[in-house]
């Protein structure tokens, strides 16, 4: 059994039901009968229109999976329509894809943006754009190319949420869009952002967001900064703790 989805939040209660179908299975692969018992199982998925057993069938057996397939798509459940494009062959991406979007399911067409290999990215880049969440936006400039990074960067801006900011300053080289996404980050008081801000962005104002965990009086996040970034003022200071 491909136990990858075991342990996983979204198919964990689906995986360990297929399990125990699945044990009555696979010790039968010798057996005169084996290719019965799985058109019986088969049969008993596409009767009930269980879709999660459709996926994990497919998965495991690679037995008529376009019969499986017809499930999953049918079904409009976004994330095994994920699940079967990411995992089985062949199948039909494009199809597959619709029923992700049709779902409007932000987390799963993102998903497919960036780990399918088929995936139409260009279309799915404007359903995230429209969205206008920083998460999803921020996801894909990380995993995916994107067509429109002046739109991408936008909603990751507006958000002003520093986790996002920083990320979005790896792919910036204008220095004064790094000052302007480093100004958010000090107005957020995220000492963990200014900190790695200072550590890992090359144009970034040390002095400054030294400046601003200095004027926090945060002793805690002080000797943390000191630690971490190179800045002979910050380690004089700190030795006074």
């Amino acid at each position: 059994m491909n136990s990858k989805h075991l342990f996983e939040r979204d198919y964990s209660q689906d995986s360990w039901r297929w399990s125990k179908i699945f044990e009555t299975i696979k010790d039968h692969k010798v057996s005169y009968d084996y290719d019965e018992k799985l058109e019986k199982i088969q049969e008993e998925i596409i009767e009930t229109k269980d879709v999660a057993l459709a996926y994990f069938f497919a998965c495991d057996f690679k037995y008529k999976t376009y019969r499986m397939q017809k499930i999953v798509l049918e079904s409009g459940v976004a994330k095994y329509a994920f699940a079967f494009a990411e995992n089985i062959t062949p199948c039909d991406t494009k199809a597959l894809q619709q029923v992700v979007i049709n779902s409007n399911n932000l987390k799963y067409i993102c998903k497919f943006a960036c780990c399918i290999a088929g995936a139409d990215r260009k279309k799915i880049e404007s359903l995230i754009i429209k969205a206008d969440v920083a998460k999803y936006a921020h996801l894909m400039l990380k995993h995916s190319e994107v067509a429109n990074f002046k739109k991408i960067k936008a909603v990751i801006l507006k958000s002003k949420r520093p986790k996002y900011l920083f990320e979005l300053a790896k792919h910036i080289k204008d220095v004064n869009e790094i000052k302007r996404i480093e100004t958010l980050i000090i107005k957020s008081k995220s000492y963990l952002y200014i900190r790695l801000f200072a550590q890992k962005i090359k144009s970034a104002n040390v002095k400054r967001l030294e400046k601003a965990v200095l004027a926090s009086g945060n002793v805690k996040e002080i000797k943390k900064f000191a630690r971490a970034v190179k800045s002979a003022r910050m380690k004089n200071f700190s030795v006074m703790f």
